[in-house]
C-alpha cells in the first residue's frame, strides 16, 4: 500500500469523500453523509479535511473543525472512515497522525471527537493506539441514526480528549504504553457490572455497582456490539441504559476512562474499560495504576 494524504483539491474530490462515507459507515444513501458543498466550506475556513488514497484509490478521510470551550480553542474531530476493504490496515491510525500534526502546526494542543463506547474495536484504537482519555458522557446524542452501524441503537457517546503533546499520547502514537492483560490488573479494583454468557459470546448484565471506592474500577462493554444486536436490539439497549448508569456515575465521582483491555478466550472476547480515580495531569504524563 502507498498511502498518500493530502486535503483535497477539487469539487470532486468532496464528493468522493460522501462515497467514502456512505461505504464506512453502511449507509444505505446519502443522507447521513456530510454534504460535499459543506465539506468544502469547512476545508476553506479554517477546518481540516484530509483524504487518504492508495495510489489512485480513494480509500479514507478525516473532517475536523475548530471549536472552543471556555477560552480553550481546539480541533473537533467530527468524523474520521475507511472504506471496506481497507480497514484494519492502519489508514485511520495515519490520518489521525496526520490530522494531529496540522493540529500541532496550528499551535493547538486538543483534539475533541464524541464514538460510542460500547464499540470496542473504536474504544482499542481511541484509547490504546492514541492515548485519548474521557471523563465526559452524552446521552442519545444525535437521536436516531439510520445507517448500517447505528441504526436502532440509543447514539449514547463518550466525548474525548486527545491532549496531543502530552508524554502520554507520545508513548501511545509510539507504541510504548501498551495495556495490560486483565489478570494483570484485576486485582486493582472491582468490575462495576456482573455479566453472564446467554449464547455464543453474547451477554447480558446481571447486576451493576454504583458504590465501588477503590481507585480503579473495571466497566464491560460487549466483545462485539454488533453480534449482541443481532441477536436481540433490546439487549444492546439495555447494555446501553445500565453502562450509562455506570459510567454517568464514576464520572461524577471523578474517574477517567483511560483504556480499553481486550482478549479473546477459546474465541470469545471480551472487553473492559479502565476508569481510573486520579489527577489528570499525572494522567497525562504517561502514568497507569498498574506501573509503579
Amino acid at each position: 500500500m502507498e498511502l498518500i494524504i493530502r486535503r483535497p483539491k477539487s469539487p470532486e474530490e468532496f464528493r468522493i469523500i460522501m462515497d467514502i462515507m456512505k461505504d464506512a459507515w453502511g449507509m444505505a444513501d446519502y443522507t447521513e453523509a456530510v454534504p460535499a458543498h459543506f465539506l468544502r466550506s469547512i476545508d476553506d475556513n479554517g477546518g481540516l479535511v484530509l483524504i487518504a488514497y492508495d495510489r489512485d484509490t480513494p480509500v479514507g478521510f478525516t473532517l475536523g473543525i475548530l471549536a472552543r470551550s471556555d477560552s480553550r480553542l481546539y480541533l473537533y474531530s467530527h468524523m474520521t472512515g475507511v472504506v471496506s476493504k481497507y480497514k484494519y490496515k492502519g489508514v485511520g491510525f495515519k490520518l489521525k497522525l496526520a490530522q494531529r500534526q496540522w493540529a500541532i502546526e496550528q499551535g493547538l494542543d486538543l483534539v475533541k471527537w464524541t464514538f460510542d463506547p460500547l464499540q470496542g474495536l473504536n474504544a482499542y484504537f481511541n484509547f490504546n493506539k492514541l492515548g485519548v482519555v474521557c471523563n465526559t458522557y452524552y446521552r442519545n446524542f444525535y437521536g436516531e441514526i439510520r445507517d448500517g452501524i447505528n441504526r436502532g441503537l440509543i447514539t449514547d457517546r463518550f466525548k474525548v480528549d486527545w491532549w496531543i503533546k502530552s508524554k502520554r499520547v507520545e508513548l501511545k502514537v509510539k507504541g510504548l504504553l501498551k495495556p495490560p492483560s486483565f489478570n494483570e490488573v484485576r486485582n486493582l479494583g472491582e468490575v462495576a457490572n456482573v455479566t453472564e454468557e446467554i449464547a455464543g459470546g453474547v451477554r447480558k448484565i446481571s447486576e451493576i455497582k454504583l458504590d465501588i471506592d477503590s481507585e480503579v474500577v473495571f466497566v464491560e462493554i460487549p466483545g462485539e456490539l454488533s453480534k449482541v444486536r443481532d441477536y436481540s436490539l433490546d439487549l444492546a439497549n439495555d447494555w446501553r441504559l445500565r453502562t450509562r448508569q455506570i459510567f454517568e456515575t464514576y464520572f461524577a465521582k471523578g474517574y477517567y476512562a483511560i483504556e480499553l483491555i481486550s482478549e479473546k478466550e477459546d474465541e470469545i472476547r471480551r472487553n473492559f474499560y479502565v476508569l481510573w480515580r486520579r489527577d489528570l495531569k499525572d494522567i497525562l504524563n504517561g502514568k497507569v495504576p498498574w506501573i509503579g
